[in-house]
């Protein structure tokens, strides 16, 4: 690289202006003409993570200088980029030169790589790459450490996960948010980071860490679009899966949209066996499940800067998703010894299931102190939702020579719920670090109708455990979180006070259940940076809250032998984490994990004595202990390929009662990822994505080993604003679901086929005129809106 040829050399402020610890510095161009929105990146040894600033309109940059050492970089696309040491005196002006012929220099300078190990977080550095994948779920199913359970939960490192994008919750669960992330295109993704143990600024909700999705917005006036359009097949049936989005500056106010849509139809085979040694029989179910989709998600937001100390903003997100299932369950009951015909039962499902909501955030911002760095940031939020589902069973019934008999079940229910919340974060430059506190009221309401009906097709219907259940959730939270550095040495000291209470009724059963409780939630991460490593330990304390959803004490009937319930009894869970991590040189990283969970939440089966007739619900386990150990490596080899491989083997033990006794559920699994993304040339690039995992345990379920193979390959188009990509994902067809479960007198196993082998065509296009970049929205609902569905 050659040495930097923009001139500095200092100048003198009035006497006046600030004191001797505060550092200014002001931008001009060759003509002196003042530089404003160039963006100044400042780190030092006692800095966690860069500090990020920028020129205003007079070309004037300033921050609170202290007695150690700081590194200026200036990478800016149009300029030669800058590099200096800016201790030597307290203010600074800085000429840049236009780039001409250095712009390979530039761009290999301003180049970061793909995954950065911090010390309390890994950053994915996407910047709207589609080599990264062609939409937020494959981005992350790529990600080491990074899994998808049973096609609809992503966890970190084994453990279950809190999905925010830009600091606000995607508030959708199991398909609705794999639609949501599948619509985020990856040209509107800037960076995703995962943080493992996260601080006590954040709900203390989840039993894991926090992924973070940070979409790229303007920085200089002008305006950024894209557009994406993705057309597949599944194992039956077609797909697809589109967005656009757009983002537009001037000199006060920022204006961002986006829009994501997709529509297809799912299918599924699942066959299940289940023993009932009891009773003497065998249940084969074998289920066809046939789902139509659509989905629609809009963002709008506006950010004002009001003066140079002050900023407003509001966000308005909104969701309409439709799915149509319509279902066949293949009943077959045998003599269990003799292995005869019992009975056989037909049972067509059709269910319509419409899901919609919109929430405003309003956001504002103020600059106490340029000197400190004091800001204070308000946020208010207000959300309506609702869920409206309709499940129709007809039953056809052979019991050999008794004939065939009919059963009708209809089913409808409504749930409309209410979220309010408002926080204020205040944050302080220290010597040492940076100190924050802040405070959030959050109010939730959920009114549920439920319409159960059913009749043999002689008798009028007749009602079958209808209901009607109302919610109510105030948590009041209160946190203050130090970070501080000691040269090599960093911690990070936080606690979380959060005082809930809660109110479930079930109006026809006229039953009452009341909690409160107040909980604290420390959190506490140390960090050494040595030369080529840096050794990181944290702890945090978490609450798992029911989802609002598993609280309804319906009975949804699938077919006459198995029903899900709700279960309003349920109690939080708490978790204890600790990790420790030691990454070299930045691109691996070995780290052992240890969780704690009592009362932990998860699936449970049951089924009363001489009954044909499983349940399913969520409950409460007794204990949940994890011990972990994960290995990545992330490298571009030969400047070409570039490789992000990850291991993970953990020891899962889980302990519950059930009919008085103690069950214990224990599995050792491991799972191996390997990504190799090789660029052929300028504009074309190839990936081969491999993902495997032996038996792994969800609670009382033990999931059989799988394997999956995706290969990718992709070109630039249209002057390289464009990309046209092709994705074959599992393409041995090794991704089925294989289960099984043996506590009590629960004795099944279960094989799925789904969709897991399907083709998909991308095509993306980006235009616009400035640069952009990733930035976070934080919002006060996070928690709440995630447990809706």
């Amino acid at each position: 690289m050659k040495k930097i040829t923009a001139l500095a050399f200092l100048f003198i402020f009035s006497a006046q202006s600030y004191a001797q610890n505060v550092f200014k510095g002001r931008v001009l161009n060759e003509e002196n003409v003042p530089l404003a929105g160039i963006e100044i990146q400042i780190t030092s040894l006692k800095q966690q993570s860069p500090l990020k600033l920028t020129t205003d309109k007079n070309g004037v940059f300033q921050f609170l200088k202290n007695s150690f050492n700081y590194q200026l970089n200036i990478y800016q696309s149009e300029y030669i980029p800058i590099e200096l040491n800016v201790l030597q005196a307290d203010t600074l002006l800085i000429i840049l030169k236009k780039q001409s012929t250095q712009l390979k220099e530039i761009t290999i300078l301003g180049n970061r790589p793909f995954l950065e190990q911090q010390i309390d977080k890994t950053i994915v550095n996407v910047n709207g790459d589609t080599k990264a994948g062609i939409n937020a779920i494959d981005i992350l199913k790529k990600i080491p450490g990074i899994s998808l359970k049973n096609g609809e939960e992503l966890t970190a490192e084994g453990k279950g996960i809190t999905l925010l994008i830009d600091n606000k919750p995607t508030r959708l669960t199991g398909n609705s948010l794999i639609n949501l992330l599948e619509s985020t295109a990856t040209a509107n993704v800037g960076q995703i980071e995962i943080i493992y143990n996260p601080s006590a600024k954040y709900d203390a909700a989840g039993s894991g860490g926090i992924i973070n999705i940070k979409t790229l917005k303007r920085t200089k006036p002008g305006y950024d679009a894209n557009v994406s359009a993705t057309i597949g097949h599944g194992w039956k049936y077609p797909l697809t899966n589109n967005s656009l989005g757009i983002n537009y500056k001037n000199e006060h106010r920022n204006y961002s949209a986006s829009y994501g849509f997709g529509f297809g139809k799912q299918y599924q085979e699942v066959q299940t066996n289940t023993l009932q040694s009891d009773i003497n029989q065998h249940i084969l179910d074998s289920a066809i499940y046939k789902s139509y989709y659509n989905y629609n998600n809009l963002r709008l937001g506006v950010d004002h800067q009001i003066n140079k100390d002050d900023t407003f903003g509001v966000v308005f997100t909104g969701y309409f998703n439709n799915r149509s299932p319509n279902n066949l369950f293949n009943t077959q009951i045998f003599e269990l010894n003799n292995n005869d015909l019992k009975k056989n039962s037909q049972t067509q499902n059709q269910n319509i299931a419409i899901s919609r909501g919109i929430n405003a955030n309003l956001n504002y911002k103020h600059l106490i102190s340029v000197k400190n760095q004091k800001e204070i940031v308000f946020d208010v939020d207000a959300g309506l939702f609702d869920f409206n589902n309709s499940n129709e069973n007809e039953v056809n019934n052979s019991n050999g020579s008794s004939g065939t008999t009919k059963q009708y079940f209809s089913q409808k229910g409504y749930t409309k719920s209410e979220i309010y919340s408002v926080k204020a974060d205040y944050t302080q430059k220290t010597p040492n670090g940076t100190l924050e506190s802040g405070v959030k009221l959050s109010n939730v309401q959920i009114e549920n109708n439920f319409i159960s009906k059913f009749t043999d097709g002689l008798q009028p219907q007749q009602d079958y455990d209808s209901n009607d259940f109302n919610y109510k959730e105030t948590i009041l939270a209160v946190y203050i979180n130090n970070k501080l550095s000691f040269g090599k040495l960093s911690f990070q000291l936080g606690l979380r006070a959060e005082q809930t209470y809660t109110n479930g009724y079930a109006v026809n059963l006229n039953e009452k259940t009341e909690r409160q409780y107040l909980n604290l939630f420390p959190n506490i991460t140390s960090a050494l940076k040595l030369t080529g490593k840096t050794i990181s330990l944290s702890y945090s304390r978490r609450i798992g809250r029911p989802a609002y959803n598993n609280l309804n004490p319906f009975a949804i009937i699938e077919n006459p032998y198995q029903t899900r319930k709700g279960n309003p009894y349920l109690n939080p869970s708490y978790t204890d984490n600790m990790r420790l991590a030691i990454t070299l040189k930045g691109k691996l990283t070995l780290a052992t994990s240890y969780s704690f969970s009592n009362d932990v939440i998860t699936d449970l089966k049951t089924r009363a004595e001489l009954s044909e007739v499983t349940n399913s619900f969520k409950s409460n386990l007794s204990t949940y202990k994890n011990i972990g150990f994960n290995v990545s490596y992330s490298n571009k080899i030969l400047k070409i390929v570039q490789v992000n491989y990850g291991m993970n083997i953990s020891n899962s033990d889980y302990n519950f009662n059930y009919n008085l006794n103690n069950e214990r559920v224990k599995q050792t699994s491991v799972s191996l990822s390997l990504g190799n993304n090789v660029q052929i040339n300028k504009t074309f690039w190839a990936e081969v994505f491999f993902y495997g995992q032996s038996k792994v345990t969800y609670g009382n379920q033990v999931n059989l080993p799988f394997s999956t193979t995706s290969v990718s390959v992709g070109k630039k188009i249209m002057n390289g604003n464009g990309n046209l990509s092709l994705q074959l994902n599992d393409i041995f067809y090794t991704g089925l679901t294989r289960s099984e479960a043996n506590y009590g007198n629960i004795v099944y196993s279960l094989k799925s086929k789904y969709d897991s082998r399907n083709a998909r065509l991308t095509f993306s296009y980006r235009f616009g005129n400035s640069k952009i970049d990733a930035k976070k929205r934080n919002s006060g609902s996070e928690d709440e809106q995630r447990r809706t569905q």
